[in-house]
């Protein structure tokens, strides 16, 4: 049954900043942590002078309670003490006395807040250190452990068999409860629940870890807490993040920022498992191909066709021995495993013509000529540079090396890097180095690729676009989801306790720092961002350089019919038609607009010349 909750919202007022209304009715105070001896409710008006101070009652299970009687109107803040000041009212501002106890009485309170107060809400501090963080937890009737501050899955397997692999499906039901969330739709019912398989998925994450992470496979279609409609969806534990749950979700965001075609969606989402509370999980579009995942053709199995196995590939670049891959070895000595996702099963045919085009890449990137450009012929430049400041952000140490995916559609020349996916080695190590210089784990190819002058001006230029437009509002985007996940991260942590975050503003900090110093690390590298230049999506076929000082290069697969270039005020510098494939223009040191249209395609990039 959805459970109503009664949300009061605070009330601001012109003659008071923060004021807000303490409602008619009981709240209670969770000192499972705090471990206070006795708990008063402390609130008042800084404008009026006046403090009131409740004791609290004892209800068992380290719950507290408090009844107001009546709505109390335009207060400043409230805070939970553990105090010897007597019931009653004080003639003193709010923050005299919320001083008073913390500093002058040496006496342990939370945080004061303006926060939302929910009527039957369970106030739950994050730690027992003075002046605690905390949250309100709305009232449910659920008996399992979850929050219900968020949507909830309930998941029960037939016959409650457990799932023990990472290979067998196992049968079940399924049901989501949006708890009163109304921007998010239930899906099923408990007394109508739908059908699904489910198992493990991962490898280290699923051996090494007691919170395990999932793959399901629902019966038919569904579009789970506004996800588009899919059968295949993974619910992520993310174990060993201890950051805020920060790891992924902002990869997944600066993806999505850079412009890589697809980035998988995620929600987060409490789990009940056959009854049993497992803890907070993010709801994860898996990467398969598909119309709104990896939009390109889907190649089948065992295909003979030489038309047909040019393209419908998703591979990714992995880290452990698996049946379906190729291997190769890559010019510095290192194995490439190359894992097959579609075409699952490959014929004869199929297997040469991946292990050909992986070979032929690997040959091009480790050229000796570093101002050759074969290697771009099969591998998307402009892809790839974005991938790469994801994982460059991230200080991703593994970014290269495991869950790196490729994909090529059919009748295509190139390769394109993406989706993202794991960000679980993010901001393990302290340094200063670029993800390729002494990677623990080995990165594939990235490292040679950097050393092209012509991959590293595409870096430049897509880093200082993006810098300039579409990082702005990333710290809302992080804080506003801190306070999503907030309450159901204290939950998960008294399930998982050994896995961190019980404290999920320390954590934040701790995610914030590593990431901050990033981002002025990589601004000192690769220079600030240029406000107003959007993200130009660079041709397949077409490629526009400014490789030396004072020239423009120009190269395409097919014949160039026209090239326009004009200044960035749009005066026009120079124009030209029915050109061969590839010319250099001589320019002054600036910022250019360059058309280029061939018998297929038009293309618009700015350039900057030095």
């Amino acid at each position: 049954m959805k459970n109503l909750l009664l949300l009061i919202t605070i009330i601001f007022s012109s003659l008071s900043a923060w004021a807000i209304d303490i409602p008619k009715g009981t709240f209670y105070f969770d000192n499972s942590l705090t471990k206070y001896s006795q708990v008063k409710f402390v609130y008042g008006s800084d404008s009026r002078a006046e403090t009131y101070v409740i004791s609290m009652t004892n209800v068992g299970n380290n719950r507290w309670s408090v009844t107001i009687p009546a709505t109390v109107k335009n207060m400043y803040r409230y805070t939970f003490a553990n105090t010897h000041l007597a019931d009653g009212k004080i003639s003193k501002t709010f923050s005299t006395v919320k001083e008073e106890i913390s500093k002058t009485y040496n006496e342990y309170r939370t945080a004061t807040t303006d926060k939302t107060i929910i009527v039957g809400g369970t106030f739950t501090p994050e730690s027992g250190d003075n002046w605690a963080q905390g949250s309100w937890v709305a009232p449910n009737s659920n008996t399992t452990g979850y929050s219900g501050s968020l949507p909830v899955m309930f998941i029960n397997t037939d016959g409650g068999v457990e799932i023990t692999s990472t290979e067998e499906y196992v049968s079940g039901t399924y049901y989501i409860d949006n708890i009163g969330h109304e921007e998010f739709e239930n899906i099923a019912s408990a007394d109508s629940a739908f059908a699904l398989e489910i198992r493990g998925r991962g490898n280290y994450t699923w051996r090494d870890f007691d919170k395990k992470p999932y793959r399901l496979k629902f019966d038919k279609k569904a579009s789970p807490l506004g996800m588009n409609k899919s059968k295949h969806f993974a619910l992520l534990a993310h174990a060993d993040d201890q950051m805020a749950f920060l790891r992924n979700t902002v990869g997944f965001e600066l993806s999505r920022r850079l412009g890589l075609k697809y980035t998988p969606a995620q929600q987060p989402i409490e789990v009940v498992l056959n009854g049993r509370y497992i803890g907070l999980y993010f709801l994860t579009e898996t990467i398969r191909i598909a119309k709104d995942r990896v939009n390109i053709v889907e190649q089948p199995d065992n295909a003979t066709d030489a038309s047909e196995i040019t393209g419908g590939w998703l591979v990714e670049i992995d880290n452990y021995d698996e049946t379906e891959q190729v291997r190769i070895t890559e010019g510095n000595g290192e194995i490439i495993r190359f894992t097959y996702k579609t075409p699952e099963i490959l014929s004869p045919q199929q297997e040469r013509y991946l292990k050909s085009q992986m070979v032929a890449t690997n040959s091009a990137i480790y050229s000796s000529d570093k101002n050759s450009q074969t290697w771009e012929h099969y591998i998307d430049i402009d892809s790839l540079a974005r991938f790469y400041i994801v994982q460059e952000i991230m200080d991703n140490a593994e970014s290269f090396h495991g869950s790196c995916y490729l994909h090529k559609d059919q009748g295509a020349t190139k390769w394109i890097f993406g989706p993202v996916w794991d960000f679980g080695n993010s901001y393990r190590r302290n340094n200063g180095y670029f993800i390729y210089q002494y990677p623990p784990f080995g990165q594939t190819w990235i490292g040679e690729i950097a050393k092209y002058p012509r991959f590293q001006q595409k870096v430049v230029e897509v880093w200082k676009s993006f810098k300039g437009n579409s990082y702005d509002g990333i710290h809302d985007f992080i804080d506003s989801f801190v306070d999503q996940i907030s309450t159901a991260s204290q939950y998960n942590y008294k399930r998982w306790s050994k896995y961190g975050n019980g404290n999920i503003s320390y954590a934040k900090n701790d995610f914030l720092n590593y990431f901050n110093n990033r981002i002025a690390w990589l601004v000192n590298k690769w220079g600030e961002g240029e406000a107003g230049i959007s993200l130009i999506e660079t041709d397949n076929n077409i490629v526009i350089t400014s490789p030396a000082n004072g020239l423009i290069t120009i190269a395409s697969h097919s014949p160039i019919i026209s090239i326009v270039i004009a200044d960035i005020s749009g005066n026009l510098i120079m124009s030209a038609n029915n050109i061969d494939n590839e010319c250099q223009i001589e320019c002054n040191r600036g910022i250019y607009i360059v058309k280029v249209a061939t018998e297929t395609t038009t293309i618009t990039q700015k350039i900057i010349v030095k």
